[in-house]
Formats: structure tokens, C-alpha cells, sequence
């Protein structure tokens, strides 16, 4: 690549960016705690209880959450405990884990872009999750987290390139996808500056990997791979709902009205629509 058809003080200030951010305005101490119970596939609803309880206002959030028209069973809940019961272990993790994210990103994006990013997002880890769970390739869980954040490199471009998706749309085209341009623009993508944030906070490898790869899944590790393949496939479907191409994506079109359900139970859920108005 010439580097002259990029700014490098452009470059240099995404990288900055990604190595600064917090997940969360939280003590960082309890957020590095929270992200490790929500990887780990051997914690418990008291593992989580133990960390929420050191958390008045997520653990509010969750007490809100457990009383809505989704979780409720027909009475009142005040306790903590029961309404991670209620909810179930595995919501759980996804729910504080947004929640979590939401807190550190909704003062560093514009409306319209945190609006922009949660859609996609919870769409595509959505979509993760049930293509995993049909194809049996892997963890649904872990589907579903890594696709969550696999374009957590974007909040460094949202954050710190004015109309950034204008920018990259207009240029996009048969020839060139989003992480070509970015490069040509930037001189970095959002894969590379979302892999710098992960190691930051320390994920798992598989997740690491999702984002990372997403856009060319055959350079990600064998081990990872089916994971990463399943989130480029479940991206590419919140663009393009046809079945042409991949034939997982025929999974997906079968399962699209309860993706879709999901969908907007999340967004309520996590109070989105009312940030991004």
C-alpha cells in the first residue's frame, strides 16, 4: 500500500483512541471481573450475583429488566438473586454485557451512530447464535458475545472520523468492501482496531478472533474458524437477506421473523431507541 494516500495523523489517532477506551466509567477492577464471568463458560448465577451486588445501578437495570413484560411471572421482584433466575443464566451474561457496553458508549457517540451500531450489532449476534445453534459449529454462547462486539473497532471511527460511514459508503463498491476502503482512508480498519481493543480488555481467543476476521474468516485460526465463518455470514445477512451465496444464510432467512423478535426485545430491553432519539 503507498502511504501517501492516507493521512498518518489520522491513523496514529485511531490507534491512540483504541488503546484508550474503557469498556465502561465503571472501577476497572469490577469491569475486567464482569467481562471474565460473562467469557467463562463455568460461571454461575451467584459467580454474577457476587459482581452485580457491587453494582447499585446495574443491578437496578437487572431488577427492571426482570420485572418487564418478558421476564415477569406474574408478581413483583426485589431480589437480586431471583431476578437472575428469572432471567436465566445465559440472558443474563448478554444483558450485562450490553448493559455494560452502553454505559461506556453513550456519552462517545452521536445518537444516531449508537443507534446505528447497537441494530446492527444485536442483529448479527442474534443471528450468530441461531446459526451456531443449527449448524452445531461451536459455542451459541460465545457466538453470540463475539458477534456482539465484532465491530467494536467502529466505536474508534464513529467516535473520532466526522461522517464516517458517509465517508466509507460512498466509496464502497463491487471491487472494494468496507475494510479496503478504511485502509485506503485510514490506513487501518476496523477488524485490526477492534482486535487492538480485545486483547486490551483481555477476551477469549475465539472472540478475539470474530472480530478480528470477520470480514475474511479463512486467515482466523482452524479452531475459530466455523465461529468467525458464522459471524461474516450473519453480518453479511443484515445487509443482504438473500439466499445467494452462502447456504447458511437459508437458516437465517427461516429463522428472520424470530431474529427479528429478538431484536426488538433487546432494544426495548436496553432503553436504545430512547438514547438514539
Amino acid at each position: 500500500m503507498n502511504d501517501n494516500l492516507f493521512d498518518k495523523s489520522i491513523q496514529e489517532r485511531l490507534l491512540n483512541k483504541a488503546f484508550e477506551i474503557k469498556i465502561a466509567p465503571s472501577l476497572k477492577c469490577l469491569v475486567d471481573r464482569i467481562i471474565f464471568l460473562i467469557t467463562d463458560p463455568n460461571s454461575s448465577i451467584n459467580d454474577i450475583y457476587k459482581i452485580l451486588y457491587q453494582d447499585p445501578a446495574l443491578s437496578a437495570k437487572i431488577l427492571s429488566i426482570a420485572n418487564s413484560a418478558y421476564y415477569n411471572r406474574g408478581y413483583p421482584i426485589y431480589d437480586l438473586h431471583q431476578a437472575l433466575m428469572n432471567i436465566g443464566l445465559e440472558e443474563t451474561k448478554n444483558v450485562i454485557l450490553c448493559l455494560t457496553l452502553m454505559n461506556g458508549l453513550k456519552d462517545k457517540l452521536k445518537f444516531k451512530d449508537l443507534f446505528r451500531f447497537w441494530n446492527h450489532s444485536l442483529f448479527v449476534a442474534t443471528s450468530a447464535r441461531v446459526l451456531t445453534e443449527k449448524t452445531l459449529d461451536g459455542n451459541p454462547q460465545i457466538a453470540y458475545i463475539g458477534a456482539l462486539l465484532h465491530d467494536i473497532g467502529k466505536i474508534v471511527f464513529y467516535s473520532e472520523i466526522e461522517d464516517y460511514d458517509r465517508q466509507i459508503n460512498d466509496l464502497i463498491s463491487n471491487e472494494k468492501e468496507k475494510c479496503t476502503v478504511e485502509n485506503e482512508i485510514f490506513g487501518i480498519d476496523h477488524q485490526e482496531i477492534g482486535y487492538i481493543i480485545a486483547k486490551k480488555w483481555k477476551l477469549p481467543d475465539a472472540i478475539t478472533a470474530m472480530i478480528k476476521y470477520h470480514h475474511n474468516f479463512e486467515f482466523s485460526n482452524e479452531k475459530e474458524q466455523m465461529l468467525v465463518k458464522n459471524t461474516m455470514i450473519a453480518d453479511n445477512f443484515f445487509y443482504c437477506k438473500e439466499t445467494n451465496g452462502y447456504p447458511e444464510k437459508l437458516i437465517l432467512l427461516n429463522e428472520k421473523n424470530n431474529i427479528d423478535s429478538e431484536l426488538e426485545k433487546n432494544m426495548e430491553l436496553l432503553n436504545i431507541i430512547t438514547y438514539a432519539k
